[in-house]
């Protein structure tokens, strides 16, 4: 099939996406257009290309057959530990000290504008890293109630979102959560599990474009959508960019950070070949950065 035309639909993806397919991706990006091309009973990537340009809706179901969609509960069990066993315990520690030193100040901060704790999930596919999030706060957390927590879940897949918002998992889903947090978060039937409306209603998912982010873009469909989070999972994700839009993510995803907050990144991710200034928080096992800045919560939104 006609090299031209793949490569006008690869510039396509990369200018709505920055998704990048050269090299040896290149290969990828025609293995799956010729099973749409296939689905669709076109004859090759000129016809495709037109059919393209002349469907509104094609190119979500593009770029929903070009994203991959590997994951898993609790995947990366060092970064999920240190979250449990660490980080949670620190945010909660001092927040609450920044409510008792508020008592004593003129121009009081209300303790709800304090106690809240906003998590963004990019690259979130069919829902299981978000939901481990969600599981680990109200695992985490002494007093999870007297929190408002905030789960932003976000991907370029349609179906992948579907998937997640039903919050349904087979058996074979399963297998890396903790006994205990099935019987407590979940509800099982014979074939899998559903999880459990306390859990849910920590997650927001919502259709993410990365390149948005990249632009300064705000969130899609959401004026209220928080500026910034506290904590950021964005995990083998990046891999799937050229080295600079690479770069342009890492700035999006610091500018995002409220100061002092997180950033996850996938094993593969360091981000020793860009320029930012994170630092690596030591002892952890795993890759996790931390955005410098000493925090003032008097200013958060």
């Amino acid at each position: 099939m006609g090299d031209t035309d793949l490569d006008k639909i690869r510039d396509f993806v990369s200018q709505r996406s920055r998704l990048c397919f050269t090299g040896h991706k290149r290969d990828v990006l025609r293995h799956r257009l010729e099973n749409r091309l296939e689905k669709l009973g076109l004859t090759d990537f000129a016809a495709y290309w037109q059919y393209l340009k002349q469907t509104s809706d094609e190119e979500a179901r593009l770029l929903d057959c070009l994203t991959t969609n590997e994951t898993f509960f609790f995947r990366n069990q060092d970064q999920f530990g240190h979250l449990l066993g660490v980080i949670i315990p620190d945010i909660e520690a001092s927040r609450g000290a920044d409510v008792v030193r508020s008592w004593g100040d003129s121009s009081r901060v209300p303790a709800s504008s304090i106690m809240k704790l906003r998590i963004l999930s990019a690259g979130c596919s069919t829902g299981e890293e978000p939901y481990s999030l969600a599981m680990t706060l109200l695992e985490s957390l002494r007093y999870p109630k007297a929190w408002k927590l905030e789960i932003i879940a976000g991907d370029l897949s349609e179906s992948c979102l579907k998937t997640a918002t039903e919050g349904y998992y087979e058996n074979e889903k399963l297998k890396n959560i903790p006994d205990h947090y099935i019987d407590k978060y979940m509800r099982r039937d014979a074939d899998g599990a559903f999880i459990r409306g306390e859990v849910k209603q920590i997650v927001s998912f919502i259709p993410l474009n990365l390149n948005s982010l990249m632009n300064g873009e705000p969130f899609s469909g959401a004026a209220s959508m928080p500026a910034q989070f506290d904590i950021i999972f964005c995990r083998n994700v990046m891999i799937y960019f050229s080295a600079s839009c690479q770069q342009m993510l890492v700035d999006a995803l610091h500018r995002l950070l409220v100061p002092g907050g997180y950033l996850f990144t996938g094993d593969a991710e360091p981000l020793h070949l860009f320029d930012h200034t994170f630092e690596t928080i030591k002892g952890a096992r795993c890759l996790i950065y931390k955005k410098t800045e000493m925090t003032n919560y008097a200013e958060a939104p």
